[in-house]
Protein backbone atom coordinates (compact mmCIF):
# COMPACT_ATOMS: atom_id res chain seq x y z
CA UNK A 1 0.00 0.00 0.00
CA UNK A 2 1.38 3.08 -0.98
CA UNK A 3 1.49 5.81 2.65
CA UNK A 4 0.45 9.41 2.17
CA UNK A 5 3.04 11.98 2.72
CA UNK A 6 2.42 14.70 5.01
CA UNK A 7 3.64 18.51 4.88
CA UNK A 8 7.46 18.77 5.80
CA UNK A 9 8.42 21.81 8.39
CA UNK A 10 9.47 23.83 5.56
CA UNK A 11 7.29 23.52 3.12
CA UNK A 12 4.57 24.64 5.68
CA UNK A 13 6.95 27.67 6.69
CA UNK A 14 6.53 28.24 2.90
CA UNK A 15 2.87 28.10 2.60
CA UNK A 16 2.75 30.64 5.74
CA UNK A 17 4.74 32.89 4.23
CA UNK A 18 3.10 32.96 1.23
CA UNK A 19 -0.42 33.66 2.51
CA UNK A 20 1.21 36.50 4.82
CA UNK A 21 2.70 37.96 1.79
CA UNK A 22 -1.03 38.38 0.38
CA UNK A 23 -2.62 38.96 3.47
CA UNK A 24 0.12 42.25 3.34
CA UNK A 25 -1.20 43.32 0.14
CA UNK A 26 -4.80 42.92 0.99
CA UNK A 27 -5.40 44.06 4.06
CA UNK A 28 -4.98 47.55 2.97
CA UNK A 29 -7.03 47.52 -0.23
CA UNK A 30 -9.85 45.64 2.44
CA UNK A 31 -9.41 48.44 5.35
CA UNK A 32 -9.51 51.59 2.57
CA UNK A 33 -12.61 49.69 1.56
CA UNK A 34 -14.03 49.62 4.87
CA UNK A 35 -13.28 53.36 5.03
CA UNK A 36 -14.85 54.52 2.07
CA UNK A 37 -17.75 52.33 3.48
CA UNK A 38 -17.61 54.32 6.64
CA UNK A 39 -17.56 57.67 4.96
CA UNK A 40 -20.52 57.24 3.26
CA UNK A 41 -22.81 55.78 6.47
CA UNK A 42 -21.42 59.18 8.47
CA UNK A 43 -22.28 61.43 5.38
CA UNK A 44 -25.73 59.95 5.54
CA UNK A 45 -25.75 60.23 9.36
CA UNK A 46 -25.08 63.79 9.29
CA UNK A 47 -27.19 63.87 6.34
CA UNK A 48 -29.67 62.78 8.65
CA UNK A 49 -28.89 65.11 11.12
CA UNK A 50 -29.28 67.87 9.12
CA UNK A 51 -32.52 67.32 8.16
CA UNK A 52 -33.96 67.27 11.57
CA UNK A 53 -32.27 70.56 11.97
CA UNK A 54 -33.84 72.04 9.00
CA UNK A 55 -36.91 70.49 10.20
CA UNK A 56 -36.74 71.90 13.70
CA UNK A 57 -36.19 75.40 12.17
CA UNK A 58 -39.05 75.43 9.89
CA UNK A 59 -41.09 75.00 12.67
CA UNK A 60 -39.37 77.51 14.96
CA UNK A 61 -39.18 80.66 12.27
CA UNK A 62 -35.67 79.60 11.07
CA UNK A 63 -34.01 79.34 14.47
CA UNK A 64 -32.16 75.92 15.32
CA UNK A 65 -32.68 74.34 19.02
CA UNK A 66 -31.68 75.88 21.86
CA UNK A 67 -28.82 74.48 24.38
CA UNK A 68 -29.57 72.21 27.15
CA UNK A 69 -27.79 73.16 30.53
CA UNK A 70 -27.17 70.27 33.22
CA UNK A 71 -30.56 70.88 34.87
CA UNK A 72 -32.78 70.60 31.78
CA UNK A 73 -33.07 73.95 31.28
CA UNK A 74 -33.24 75.27 27.35
CA UNK A 75 -30.62 78.32 27.22
CA UNK A 76 -29.94 80.17 23.90
CA UNK A 77 -26.46 80.00 22.31
CA UNK A 78 -25.94 83.48 22.22
CA UNK A 79 -27.95 85.65 24.43
CA UNK A 80 -29.22 89.44 24.21
CA UNK A 81 -26.05 90.57 25.49
CA UNK A 82 -24.20 88.60 23.14
CA UNK A 83 -22.60 86.25 25.21
CA UNK A 84 -21.97 82.82 24.09
CA UNK A 85 -22.94 80.23 26.35
CA UNK A 86 -20.93 77.75 27.42
CA UNK A 87 -23.11 74.41 27.34
CA UNK A 88 -22.04 71.67 25.15
CA UNK A 89 -23.29 71.99 21.37
CA UNK A 90 -24.19 68.62 21.86
CA UNK A 91 -26.89 69.08 24.19
CA UNK A 92 -29.17 70.19 21.10
CA UNK A 93 -29.32 66.81 20.28
CA UNK A 94 -31.11 66.03 23.40
CA UNK A 95 -34.28 68.37 21.93
CA UNK A 96 -34.13 67.07 18.60
CA UNK A 97 -34.04 63.36 19.84
CA UNK A 98 -36.96 64.34 22.53
CA UNK A 99 -39.59 66.63 19.73
CA UNK A 100 -39.29 63.44 17.15
CA UNK A 101 -37.07 65.34 15.15
CA UNK A 102 -34.56 62.83 15.22
CA UNK A 103 -35.52 59.35 15.49
CA UNK A 104 -32.36 57.38 16.86
CA UNK A 105 -29.36 58.05 18.73
CA UNK A 106 -27.02 55.81 16.09
CA UNK A 107 -27.48 57.98 13.64
CA UNK A 108 -25.61 60.58 15.91
CA UNK A 109 -22.63 58.05 15.46
CA UNK A 110 -19.71 58.22 13.32
CA UNK A 111 -19.05 54.24 12.30
CA UNK A 112 -15.26 55.10 11.95
CA UNK A 113 -15.26 56.66 15.30
CA UNK A 114 -15.01 55.05 18.50
CA UNK A 115 -18.31 56.59 20.05
CA UNK A 116 -20.91 54.97 21.67
CA UNK A 117 -24.44 55.32 22.65
CA UNK A 118 -24.15 54.33 25.99
CA UNK A 119 -25.94 51.40 27.27
CA UNK A 120 -29.00 52.20 28.96
CA UNK A 121 -29.71 55.13 27.02
CA UNK A 122 -33.92 56.15 26.98
CA UNK A 123 -35.56 54.47 24.02
CA UNK A 124 -38.74 56.34 24.98
CA UNK A 125 -37.25 59.80 23.71
CA UNK A 126 -40.86 61.33 24.27
CA UNK A 127 -40.67 60.37 27.79
CA UNK A 128 -37.76 61.06 29.18
CA UNK A 129 -37.24 64.36 29.90
CA UNK A 130 -33.96 66.33 28.69
CA UNK A 131 -31.37 66.58 31.14
CA UNK A 132 -31.17 62.13 30.06
CA UNK A 133 -31.15 62.83 26.68
CA UNK A 134 -27.87 64.60 26.83
CA UNK A 135 -25.51 62.17 25.32
CA UNK A 136 -22.24 62.00 27.18
CA UNK A 137 -18.51 63.06 24.94
CA UNK A 138 -17.77 59.85 23.57
CA UNK A 139 -22.25 59.45 22.74
CA UNK A 140 -22.43 61.44 20.23
CA UNK A 141 -19.59 62.08 16.97
CA UNK A 142 -20.92 65.52 15.43
CA UNK A 143 -20.57 68.79 16.39
CA UNK A 144 -22.33 71.84 14.84
CA UNK A 145 -22.27 75.90 15.36
CA UNK A 146 -25.40 76.55 17.61
CA UNK A 147 -25.13 80.20 16.52
CA UNK A 148 -26.39 80.21 13.30
CA UNK A 149 -29.38 80.02 12.06
CA UNK A 150 -32.00 79.17 8.73
CA UNK A 151 -31.37 82.92 7.78
CA UNK A 152 -27.47 81.84 7.47
CA UNK A 153 -26.03 81.61 3.70
CA UNK A 154 -25.94 78.26 2.34
CA UNK A 155 -22.15 78.72 2.39
CA UNK A 156 -22.24 78.60 6.00
CA UNK A 157 -20.75 74.84 6.92
CA UNK A 158 -23.26 74.30 9.92
CA UNK A 159 -21.79 70.93 11.14
CA UNK A 160 -19.51 68.16 11.07
CA UNK A 161 -18.00 65.11 12.16
CA UNK A 162 -16.91 66.68 15.61
CA UNK A 163 -13.39 68.50 16.20
CA UNK A 164 -10.58 67.22 18.76
CA UNK A 165 -10.98 68.37 22.06
CA UNK A 166 -8.89 71.60 21.51
CA UNK A 167 -7.83 72.54 18.15
CA UNK A 168 -4.53 74.99 17.83
CA UNK A 169 -3.70 74.19 14.09
CA UNK A 170 -3.15 76.71 11.74
CA UNK A 171 -6.13 77.62 9.39
CA UNK A 172 -7.36 74.90 7.38
CA UNK A 173 -4.34 72.84 8.20
CA UNK A 174 -4.93 68.95 7.48
CA UNK A 175 -3.29 68.52 10.88
CA UNK A 176 -6.68 69.71 12.26
CA UNK A 177 -8.66 67.44 10.99
CA UNK A 178 -11.52 65.70 12.88
CA UNK A 179 -10.31 62.30 14.86
CA UNK A 180 -13.81 60.33 13.91
CA UNK A 181 -11.63 59.37 10.74
CA UNK A 182 -8.42 58.86 12.15
CA UNK A 183 -7.64 62.68 10.93
CA UNK A 184 -7.98 62.08 7.51
CA UNK A 185 -10.54 64.42 6.45
CA UNK A 186 -14.38 65.11 7.83
CA UNK A 187 -17.60 64.82 6.49
CA UNK A 188 -19.24 68.59 6.38
CA UNK A 189 -22.61 70.09 6.39
CA UNK A 190 -23.61 73.13 4.70
CA UNK A 191 -26.88 75.46 5.67
CA UNK A 192 -28.40 74.70 2.37
CA UNK A 193 -28.78 70.68 3.47
CA UNK A 194 -25.99 69.24 1.18
CA UNK A 195 -23.00 67.20 2.40
CA UNK A 196 -19.37 66.77 1.42
CA UNK A 197 -16.15 64.97 2.13
CA UNK A 198 -13.15 67.70 3.19
CA UNK A 199 -9.19 66.10 3.32
CA UNK A 200 -8.94 69.75 5.50
CA UNK A 201 -11.22 71.76 8.01
CA UNK A 202 -11.10 74.66 5.23
CA UNK A 203 -15.00 75.19 4.33
CA UNK A 204 -16.75 75.52 0.62
CA UNK A 205 -16.88 79.27 1.02
CA UNK A 206 -17.43 81.81 3.37
CA UNK A 207 -14.95 84.20 5.44
CA UNK A 208 -13.44 82.10 7.63
CA UNK A 209 -10.92 79.76 6.47
CA UNK A 210 -11.47 76.69 9.07
CA UNK A 211 -14.67 75.61 9.90
CA UNK A 212 -13.30 74.45 13.42
CA UNK A 213 -12.22 78.32 14.50
CA UNK A 214 -14.00 81.05 13.57
CA UNK A 215 -12.94 84.23 13.61
CA UNK A 216 -14.17 87.36 16.12
CA UNK A 217 -17.18 87.71 15.96
CA UNK A 218 -18.13 84.65 13.61
CA UNK A 219 -21.96 84.12 15.81
CA UNK A 220 -22.94 87.35 14.01
CA UNK A 221 -22.04 86.35 10.44
CA UNK A 222 -23.40 84.64 8.00
CA UNK A 223 -21.11 82.80 6.27
CA UNK A 224 -18.14 82.14 9.58
CA UNK A 225 -18.31 79.18 11.10
CA UNK A 226 -17.33 77.57 14.27
CA UNK A 227 -17.94 73.51 14.69
CA UNK A 228 -17.77 72.56 18.47
CA UNK A 229 -18.90 69.52 20.30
Amino acid sequence: MRQCKGFTLIELLVVIAIIGILAGFLLPAVMGALERAHRVECLNNLHQVGLSLINYSIDHDGAFPNLVDATGREVHAVADDGTISTEPARSAFAILLKRGYLTAAQALICPSSRDRVPAGFPADFAGADLQTLILPENGVSYGWDPTKTRASDAVCALASDKPEASVNHDDGDPAGNSPCHRKAGQNVLYNDGHVRWADTPAPDAGNDPDIYKGAIGYEKSATDAKIIR
